[in-house]
């Protein structure tokens, strides 16, 4: 698969900061421009040098962006390790997906819960009306436009239903976009930052087992945006991230367990007519965006309704997208 830096461009993108009074005490450059981003409602890719942090996200139905902008979907069942530093010894990022409702094509899949790791403390942020939150297992009741620092290591930020999690040490940041059946979110990180799981890396496009394994994955040779990888490659990645979900999690239903053989569903899955109807929706959504993500959109749209209306606008802009192939 081709590296970062066969796509990259010289580029410097719109910077944005908040005033000092918003800001998160001691931030640094990547942790300033995540925080200016969600104050602005912009997506942090917006509002930083794509050369010195990157962005990681998992948005809707779980469709995943790695930090070096490689697009492909997650939609199994489980409590995965997006994140981690240092063998998540220092610092990690797990989700809990769930199957949701059902709609006219499948089930989806969907972020039910996230649980931020250090060293010595925990958050976890629960999907609700009202998002739960726990620091160190404690149940919290954190009122807009405040923080609750993390003993020293961190600190948290709610901005109506939106929550803001940083780890000053490592300059990284988590924009959680919090609704009432499911979870958004966005993991900014320093270029140099040494990443590994679900989210990858932030210099390599490849995927990396949790043993150092490499995803064989073909690139296109029509579409040199698109590489293909077999399903039994891609579910042995993602197993090789899941974590037990019992005891892990303060509050809400534990996963259930992947099926792997299950169907993965496609744009080529709706209906002609569907496709055209989301697909025009798509356009007039994505207006002037040069980072917009048709087909994650597309997929949301034509497979969640409106339930992932909300979540367009968040995901990230790729240089390959991934194709499993059945």
């Amino acid at each position: 698969m081709k590296t970062i830096k066969d796509y990259l461009l010289p580029c410097v993108l719109l910077a944005a900061f908040v005033s000092s009074a918003q800001a998160v005490e001691n931030a640094t450059v990547c942790v300033q421009a995540a925080q200016a981003a969600l104050f602005t409602g912009k997506s942090p890719i917006q509002g930083f040098n794509f050369n010195n942090c990157r962005n990681g996200s998992s948005i809707g139905d779980p469709h995943l962006t790695t930090f070096s902008g490689l697009a492909y979907d997650h939609n199994f069942p489980g409590v995965y390790r997006l994140v981690e530093l240092n063998g998540a010894s220092d610092f990690s990022v797990l989700v809990r997906n769930v199957i949701d409702k059902a709609n006219a094509v499948s089930s989806y899949t969907i972020t039910s819960a996230l649980k931020v790791q250090w060293a010595a403390h925990s958050l976890e942020l629960h999907r609700g009306k009202t998002a739960v939150l726990f620091i160190d297992g404690k149940k919290i009741t954190l009122a807009n436009n405040k923080t609750q620092k993390i003993g020293t290591d961190g600190t948290v930020s709610r901005k109506n239903s939106s929550y803001f999690i940083t780890n000053p040490a490592a300059d990284l940041a988590i924009t959680v976009y919090a609704y009432e059946t499911y979870l958004d979110l966005i993991v900014t990180a320093p270029n140099a930052a040494k990443t590994l799981g679900l989210l990858g890396n932030t210099i390599d496009l490849s995927l990396h087992e949790n043993n150092g394994l490499e995803v064989l994955a073909t690139d296109d040779a029509t579409d040199p945006s698109l590489s293909k990888v077999n399903i039994q490659d891609l579910t042995r990645y993602v197993e090789s991230w899941r974590v037990a979900d019992s005891g892990l999690f303060s509050y809400g239903d534990i996963a259930q367990e992947p099926d792997y053989t299950a169907k993965i569903y496609t744009l080529a899955d709706l209906s002609d007519k569907q496709l055209k109807s989301v697909t025009n929706k798509c356009k007039s959504i994505k207006g002037d965006s040069p980072t917009f993500n048709m087909k994650s959109c597309v997929f949301d749209l034509g497979f969640g309704g409106t339930v992932f209306s909300n979540s367009v606008k968040y995901h990230q802009p790729a240089f390959i997208s991934l194709e499993v192939m059945n």
